[in-house]
């Protein structure tokens, strides 16, 4: 009898739903006959209201940053945390209950911890299934240490530290990476990727990336970035921030070495070229750097989980944190021209580095599923 399973992200960062997808991808793989529902929590919950929550959080993120990080540092207490997960359960736990039973997954895996906490609490309630959370950023928050959740997926084996700092026991901790696109495992010949996407191989490529929502400075760090003396060739992502990608295309468009890119869906190419990644320290996109072994420049590392994973990342020695816009180009230039530099800083990444995450965290959800595979009628 094939696996059945259930995905539930969420859309508070595409992160979340970056690794839901890596993860499905890496289970097709795997097992061909694998059942597989993805949704997120809030579209089965609020369809109605999930654009309207999308923006508030992302309004929040960019015009108040530093209340957002105060927000989740108050939330790593357990009292808030308690309040917290009981408003989830009351708003969430109900639809869920409906999708597991119509579904009636062998196995339900949680990107995100409000439908983790939402199904937790069904478990506690007496329905028998395993649960797994992946925690898509190099920091464990409080608000995931949950008895019910069966397997932890991490971004890295120091990570399981954080639980015991907490004096949480999980019942199991894989330190595998967090689910990137599988396709980042397979063997990249840089020169003809970067002829394919149409730069050269005689100028450095720096890639610009706002994490899928496109968010930062992209259009300043670009003009700073196409105007140093060695002329590097400049690839920007602006994701799904369409606003973002038609004025920077209009701005330069007198411009022969940037090219502005919206959504893609070969990131493994465009990492695979670039010589530098400059990008905000999101979960995802540093995750893909560190398995593409790229040196990585970080910028507006300015809330909540990302000033996290910026202090992981620098380190271990794997990015280089600027505290300003400014500094980007002389650190990029740097890196460029010390070869000692770039080739430590792309050592630590391969160090950290798990090109395989999708494989192996399929592998683990897999094994789970199998544990409790019962009939279905």
């Amino acid at each position: 009898m094939n696996p059945r399973i259930l995905v539930l992200s969420e859309s508070f960062g595409l992160g979340h739903e970056k690794a839901a997808l890596a993860l499905i991808e890496g289970i097709r793989r795997a097992a061909p006959g694998t059942g597989i529902f993805h949704t997120d929590s809030i579209s089965q919950g609020f369809p109605r209201l999930k654009g309207s929550i999308f923006k508030m959080y992302l309004q929040l993120i960019k015009t108040l940053p530093r209340t957002w990080h105060r927000f989740y540092e108050k939330s790593r207490s357990v009292t808030d945390n308690k309040a917290s997960k009981n408003l989830v359960h009351r708003l969430l736990s109900g639809t869920l209950a409906k999708t597991l039973d119509r579904f009636r997954p062998d196995v339900v895996v949680c990107t995100h911890p409000f439908p983790a906490a939402a199904v937790s609490r069904l478990k506690q309630d007496g329905m028998k299934i395993p649960l797994a959370g992946i925690i898509t950023d190099y920091d464990v928050h409080p608000y995931w240490l949950d008895p019910n959740i069966d397997l932890y997926i991490t971004g890295d084996p120091a990570l399981g530290r954080e639980f015991a700092g907490y004096g949480f026991v999980p019942r199991q901790v894989s330190g595998e990476g967090i689910p990137i696109d599988p396709r980042f495992a397979e063997q990249a010949d840089r020169e003809k990727i970067r002829t394919a996407l149409g730069y050269t191989n005689t100028h450095p490529l720096i890639l610009v990336a706002g994490g899928g929502w496109g968010l930062g400075r992209l259009d300043r760090i670009a003009g700073m970035l196409a105007v140093m003396p060695e002329r590097p060739e400049v690839a920007v992502i602006t994701g799904i921030n369409d606003t973002l990608k038609k004025t920077m295309l209009r701005r330069f468009a007198g411009f022969n070495n940037v090219t502005v890119h919206g959504l893609v869906d070969n990131m493994y190419e465009y990492m695979s070229a670039a010589d530098v990644v400059v990008t905000k320290p999101g979960g995802l996109t540093t995750s893909e750097g560190l398995a593409a072994g790229v040196p990585m420049v970080l910028f507006d590392v300015l809330y909540g989980q990302e000033v996290w994973n910026a202090e992981f990342l620098t380190g271990h020695g794997a990015a280089v944190r600027c505290g300003r816009i400014d500094e980007i180009p002389r650190v990029v230039r740097s890196i460029i021209q010390d070869s000692r530099q770039s080739n430590l800083l792309i050592e630590k990444a391969r160090s950290l580095g798990k090109p395989g995450s999708a494989a192996n965290a399929a592998q683990r959800i897999l094994k789970l599923a199998k544990w409790k595979v019962v009939p279905h009628h």
